[in-house]
């Protein structure tokens, strides 16, 4: 009786030798816990950094309208010749034609027929002033001298790329008024 076997003993120190279930990695960092603090600071970065991003997002944008955006004004600054004839009154002289955008502009001049044409190629800086000859063409009937002329300049904006700007030319109050209505007053 004194003897003890020694195949009953199971050493628990010992590991056994069969690998455990594969656990993928995912998995293993889901079952982690992450401190709450942790979970708040990653959330206010990512606030911070989509609000950053949003603001230099909408900054280009401003910029781009700023350097596509073209407002002129026109106004008669002289007489040359005024003729007429066929229902029709030619006046030649000068316009004053000031830039209002906040970029600086280039005016191409005219490029195709058109009843107001606005010769000469000028860069015009926000808030200037250039001086154009221009030729119109009015169409003698109601309103004739007391009605605004519609003029298009095609101009180069500083992204480069050439818009044509959209203005009016008031004659009432001008030098040319009187000659437009007196010339087209005339017999045909």
């Amino acid at each position: 009786m004194g003897e003890t076997s020694l195949d009953l003993v199971i050493d628990l120190d010992v590991a056994e030798d069969r690998p455990g279930p594969s656990v993928p990695p995912w998995r293993r960092l889901a079952a982690k816990r992450v401190p709450t603090g942790m979970l708040v600071l990653v959330g206010l970065v990512s606030l911070l950094a989509g609000a950053v991003a949003g603001q230099r997002w909408e900054a280009g944008r401003q910029r781009d309208r700023e350097v596509s955006e073209v407002s002129l004004h026109l106004s008669v600054a002289g007489m040359g010749s005024a003729s007429g004839g066929s229902g029709r009154f030619v006046v030649e002289g000068t316009v004053a034609v000031a830039n209002g955008g906040p970029r600086t502009i280039e005016l191409l001049g005219a490029e195709k027929p058109a009843d107001v044409m606005v010769w000469g190629h000028r860069r015009i800086p926000p808030g200037a002033t250039a001086w154009l000859a221009v030729s119109a063409t009015i169409t003698c009937g109601e309103g004739a001298g007391s009605m605004p002329l519609p003029v298009e300049l095609p101009v180069m904006t500083q992204d480069g790329v050439q818009r044509t700007a959209k203005a009016q030319l008031p004659l009432v109050g001008s030098a040319w008024q009187q000659y437009v209505v007196q010339g087209c007053a005339l017999p045909r």
